[in-house]
């Protein structure tokens, strides 16, 4: 994709998403800086954006969405009933709203706006800070392939793309868009457990982090699935077999599937209010 049909974008909340974003389209080369327009209540963020990108800056969300073609709402949820009345008003039904807010429907944002603007519902999650991020986007009742195909401009610039049902938004969101975090959580606990074997620090965080990077391309580059490849590792009477033994007297599997289905939960909990 790119953007051939020359659309500026208005991104709305410039926190680590909605800056992965901006920094992620200047870098794919498929906008330039005159494209881009951004709008936070943080000054010192949008400050930040501006100095190392040179890239346009609205002083308020009114002036911000009238000058663009295609909106960011990158807000917190918590803020976005409080931001989409702010906005409503000024919203025209040639622009395209992409919102990457965890647990807001299509449907609340049309309601709220109250015109027929396509809608369109994004999961992004943290590795779009450097570009190998992975967004699940759908559609709003009112989104044209032509709003869809510029959603696509947008996110291929900081990752892989995939479109689903609303319905699987929330579950996507506990699962790829929260998923980082279980990661790093368990990295976190796995360098401790070299530091209190010994092991210096900054080794240790460099075998943990080779470790999950290399099993992450060992895993996308097989063809075979994640099970066969823990089994391979998992000798009968060895090491691993111990580890993985004492994790599943200790429900670990069943601990990590409720854990998401929490986020999940959480997720639709914010779309409701």
């Amino acid at each position: 994709m790119n953007n051939s049909d020359n659309f500026s974008v208005t991104v709305i909340g410039v926190g680590n998403m909605g800056s992965a974003i901006v920094r992620g389209m200047i870098r794919r080369g498929e906008f330039t800086k005159e494209h881009i327009i951004i709008c936070d209540l943080d000054e010192k963020k949008v400050e930040k954006l501006v100095v190392d990108l040179g890239v346009k800056y609205a002083s308020s969300a009114r002036k911000a969405v009238e000058k663009s073609d295609f909106l960011i709402l990158a807000a917190k949820p918590q803020s976005f009933p409080g931001l989409l009345s702010e906005i409503s008003q000024f919203v025209n039904t040639n622009q395209t709203i992409m919102s990457i807010a965890a647990g807001v429907t299509t449907a609340s944002i049309e309601e709220t706006i109250g015109k027929q603007v396509p809608v369109i519902r994004v999961m992004p999650n943290l590795p779009a800070l450097i570009g190998k991020g992975i967004s699940v986007y759908c559609r709003g009742s009112y989104s044209t392939d032509k709003d869809i195909n510029r959603a696509k401009t947008v996110l291929l610039s900081v990752g892989k793309i995939i479109e689903a049902p609303e319905t699987l938004l929330d579950p996507v969101t506990a699962l790829s868009g929260t998923g980082p975090a279980y990661i790093f959580h368990t990295m976190e606990a796995m360098i401790q457990s070299g530091i209190e074997m010994g092991i210096d620090r900054e080794i240790a965080v460099d075998l943990v982090l080779q470790t999950v990077l290399g099993s992450a391309e060992l895993a996308m580059k097989s063809k075979r699935n994640i099970s066969s490849l823990r089994e391979d590792v998992t000798s009968k009477g060895g090491t691993t077999e111990a580890a993985i033994s004492y994790l599943t007297k200790k429900k670990y599997f069943e601990t990590v599937i409720n854990a998401i289905l929490e986020a999940k939960n959480r997720s639709k909990e914010l779309g409701e209010g």
